[in-house]
């Protein structure tokens, strides 16, 4: 294999692929096919298979190590053994996503000779004892460690002890998907009696923090006929009972998980996220592109994508700041117009494909 080869292939590494919607999940099978377009070539690893990969596969060619566990030294003994095999083929760099995967590739990749960089993009929720005292000494092994913001970078930095020029931000691409110019009944229904819709896109967990928008709205007045449209997976029992008990059952609706969301947007009047951390929200990317001014919290990587320009910014848990934001868009559907505008252009060059590809290439051309 020539050197020129050499050059333009990566392996990319994860723990596990169950859900090609999920974040990080997502963003790994974006970067494959962004690869493969500008002629990379890709080979994957996985530490353990899953129903998803086992029915549908991936669009390069993968292995599966079939040990995942960083307590087991077979683990550790698979991951030198494949990565020097690669090596011999000519695989000089990995690109490795998700917590096991990133404790225990670094070192063992370096003695077979494979450069690796991790990717960090949460605020670190899963830290546990173990990995705190791991991770500063894995990462020693590592070449670079990419946060999809600046927040997580600087948590990243604070806990693995990765130094400053050793650490990249690239933002999360996202890939516009064509409108179906599909109606959604529900909402027709709503656009029908003249409903101003705040969507709040999110699984309910109670990191989202979803109470926080119900307990807005119940401070707005009616003159707008403001609703709340949730649009996420998960038991919505104890939200419906608290709209209900706020006087706002009528008010709140949600719709469970979707594969129509771009369509929902354009219903809404503006994007809620109420998360009481965030690494960095594809859903705030989601509104931006569909030109949606942006309700959020200061927190995480949130103010590194909202301002003043493209929406409003709260404290966590601050509703009457939330309902302020809220009936300040109301009360101005121009201003609030504005920032759709903004958010979306912002969005377009930030966010695309192109800059999420370009910037990866170029880190992996500095490593080759």
């Amino acid at each position: 294999m020539t050197n020129s080869s050499n050059a333009r292939q990566v392996l990319l590494v994860i723990d596990k692929i169950s859900n090609p919607h999920a974040g990080t999940e997502g963003q790994f099978l974006l970067l494959i096919k962004q690869l493969q377009s500008v002629g990379y070539g890709v080979r994957v690893l996985v530490l353990a298979t899953s129903e998803w990969l086992q029915k549908n596969g991936l669009p390069c060619e993968y292995d599966v190590l079939g040990h995942s566990s960083v307590k087991s030294p077979l683990t550790w003994w698979a991951a030198w053994c494949y990565a020097r095999k690669q090596k011999k083929v000519g695989y000089t760099l990995a690109h490795v996503f998700f917590n096991d995967a990133s404790v225990i590739c670094p070192p063992t990749f370096a003695l077979a000779g494979v450069k690796t960089i991790i990717s960090r993009r949460d605020m670190g929720f899963w830290y546990n004892p173990v990995y705190r005292f791991l991770l500063p000494i894995t990462g020693r092994f590592v070449s670079f460690a990419v946060s999809n913001s600046q927040a997580v970078a600087a948590i990243t930095s604070q806990v693995e002890r990765i130094p400053a020029d050793r650490l990249r931000v690239i933002y999360n691409a996202y890939q516009e998907r064509p409108r179906l110019h599909q109606e959604i009944p529900e909402l027709e229904v709503l656009k029908a009696q003249g409903a101003n819709m705040f969507g709040l896109v999110a699984n309910i967990r109670p990191i989202k923090r979803m109470q926080d928008a119900i307990e807005a709205l119940a401070k707005l007045g009616t003159g707008a006929n403001p609703h709340l449209v949730i649009v996420g997976a998960g038991d919505p029992a104890e939200l419906q009972a608290l709209a209900r008990q706020r006087g706002v059952g009528e008010r709140v609706h949600f719709l469970g998980g979707r594969s129509d969301v771009n369509e929902c947007l354009t219903y809404f009047c503006a994007g809620l996220l109420c998360s009481e951390s965030e690494g960095f929200s594809n859903a705030i990317v989601e509104y931006q592109f569909a030109g949606l001014p942006v309700i959020c919290t200061n927190t995480g990587g949130n103010p590194e994508a909202v301002d003043a320009r493209t929406g409003w910014l709260y404290e966590v848990a601050d509703v009457d700041a939330l309902a302020l934001a809220m009936q300040a868009l109301l009360d101005d559907p121009q201003v609030a117009a504005e920032k759709g505008t903004n958010a979306k252009a912002a969005a377009a060059t930030r966010y695309s494909l192109d800059a999420m590809r370009n910037a990866y290439l170029a880190l992996y051309q500095s490593l080759m």
